[in-house]
């Protein structure tokens, strides 16, 4: 490709990382169905995982490089905006397709389940025990987020910016144990019914998102105390945030919806005004 010294946008020259990642990506997905079938060892997965990592650092690393050479202007930042904002709309498309699977069958339960939702046997998570306070980790989170962004804003490159993004990550990393403990708990499993296989999946795709989060501003952290943000080059750090704000977004209509309302406190109180409290199954 012939570069035009006329162009707004910065043309990178060839790179071995999108085909290093590619091939590393491919060899993963084949050494986990192998591993789950119990035909190679943990190792055989571990390999392309490391040999993955160590692609996204170095094509991370070279980005960086081009941060500071200056070859990122306005336009390649514009470019970089469109594309974090259409992978997060993508993101909501695939959670708002869970929640669709959830709403229809909770809505309108087949005979298989007798009609009934929850299914009978079902003992939905309390929603104002751990769930309402890890519900809370997260908003505080966010505002955390906004308190740092602010700040970067107003020239504090040492102080708030660190404790924001440090306060987050132990809020995720919180969120996580609390999860961990209600699996652990948990009457039903993802074989038990619709509602098992909806809630897993969902909470699981929504605390891989939360790990995913957490090492983005884990990275982040290391950046801000290495002296990568100013006020005017800081939009690594604006995506992350804008990643966090969507990953709480979620969380609050899961809650809203597994906790709270379709099988959750609401639920059980409207079944009793209907005069089927015989059909509630206390929750945990």
């Amino acid at each position: 490709m012939v570069r035009n010294p006329f162009s707004r946008y910065y043309v990178p020259s060839l790179s071995p990382w999108p085909f290093l990642i590619a091939f590393n990506l491919g060899s993963l997905s084949l050494s986990f169905v192998m591993w789950m079938h119990r035909s190679v060892s943990f190792m055989m997965l571990a390999i392309p995982m490391f040999g993955l990592l160590l692609c996204l650092l170095g094509w991370w690393r070279n980005l960086l490089d081009e941060v500071d050479l200056g070859f990122h202007n306005r336009f390649v930042v514009k470019t970089y905006r469109d594309g974090v904002a259409v992978f997060i709309f993508s993101e909501a498309m695939m959670f708002f397709s869970l929640f669709w699977a959830f709403l229809h069958s909770s809505v309108s339960p087949s005979t298989s389940l007798d009609l009934l939702w929850p299914p009978l046997g079902v003992r939905c998570p309390k929603p104002f025990s751990t769930a309402l306070f890890s519900t809370g980790l997260l908003i505080s989170s966010s505002f955390y987020c906004v308190w740092a962004h602010k700040a970067m804003y107003s020239r504090d490159y040492s102080c708030a910016p660190i404790i924001g993004v440090s306060y987050s990550i132990v809020c995720g990393l919180i969120f996580l144990y609390f999860q961990y403990n209600e699996y652990y708990i948990n009457s039903f499993s993802i074989a038990d019914s619709v509602f098992g296989s909806c809630f897993y999946i969902l909470t699981g795709f929504h605390g891989f998102h939360v790990i995913v989060g957490s090492l983005w501003l884990l990275i982040s952290l290391f950046r801000l105390m290495l002296g990568h943000f100013s006020r005017k080059r800081h939009f690594g750090l604006v995506a992350c945030f804008w990643y966090w704000h969507f990953v709480d977004v979620v969380w609050v209509f899961v809650w809203f919806l597994f906790y709270l309302v379709m099988g959750g406190w609401l639920f059980e109180k409207w079944m009793i005004y209907k005069g089927l409290e015989k059909f509630v199954v206390p929750g945990e």
